[in-house]
């Protein structure tokens, strides 16, 4: 975790050290001063995507069975809901701080540490928020768009928030180099099972768009300083241990 967000702030002092003199002379979008170097980091993105991570994530979606998938993910999600309550309150959302609170309880007993999602089953819903939201909430503005390099499209607000939301997960409490493989390890799977899941979106906007930074800004930006819109439902359908029986 420390690792990362070191990586975090070397990143946004290097585009702003970089861009002094492009804030004079390179600007097409009021909301996208350091487009020059975006776009570079953009297609280094694209090119790890294209090269590492959409492959990587086809392979695990291929041959890791799906139960497993989900139930991997249903652990990592479980371990972000000391980050929305959090957030929920400082967005004076009570009753879903509460829900956050119940999921928690639920799932990481009932759900065997997460792995099932059984607070979903009896209509306790997850709610995601971040840190982004909650500085939105009390007014902070978005600032420049960002693209930070292997995380992708963020904005100085959001580059912010990153640092602050990886604080709440529960497996910072581990020390020693056990913190490090755990982030890593079940960051990485939700990552690659994320990239499979959605994998027909992300291709639409990186490789099939005319403009992929301009597609990934805009669907970035939009997120950020228009209302949020409602939730996007995913096509993940809850794992039911049972099923069989």
């Amino acid at each position: 975790m420390l690792l990362r967000n070191i990586f975090i702030s070397i990143s946004l002092l290097t585009l702003c050290a970089c861009n002094t003199t492009e804030l004079r002379n390179y600007s097409s979008n009021p909301n996208d001063p350091f487009e020059k170097t975006n776009r570079k980091i953009h297609a280094f993105n694209k090119h790890i995507d294209e090269t590492t991570l959409k492959p990587a994530s086809k392979i695990y979606g291929n041959v890791i069975p799906r139960p497993i998938r989900l139930g991997a993910a249903n652990f990592y999600e479980n371990l972000q809901e000391p980050k929305r309550f959090v957030n929920h309150l400082g967005q004076t959302e009570f009753i879903k701080a509460t829900t956050d609170v119940s999921r928690f309880v639920i799932n990481s007993s009932v759900g065997i540490f997460g792995i099932f999602d059984v607070a979903s089953r009896i209509s306790l819903f997850s709610d995601d928020t971040e840190f982004d939201e909650t500085f939105a909430y009390w007014g902070l503005p978005v600032g420049p768009y960002l693209e930070l390099p292997f995380i992708g499209p963020s904005s100085i607000r959001g580059s912010m928030s990153m640092l602050v939301d990886y604080t709440l997960n529960p497996m910072s409490l581990l020390s020693g180099p056990a913190e490090g493989a755990s982030l890593i390890t079940f960051g990485a799977l939700d990552i690659l099972n994320k990239r499979h899941e959605f994998g027909t979106m992300v291709d639409t906007i990186l490789h099939n768009s005319l403009d992929s930074y301009y597609s990934a800004r805009s669907t970035y930006l939009q997120t950020r300083i228009n209302e949020p819109p409602e939730p996007m439902e995913d096509n993940l359908d809850l794992f039911d241990p049972y099923e069989d029986f």
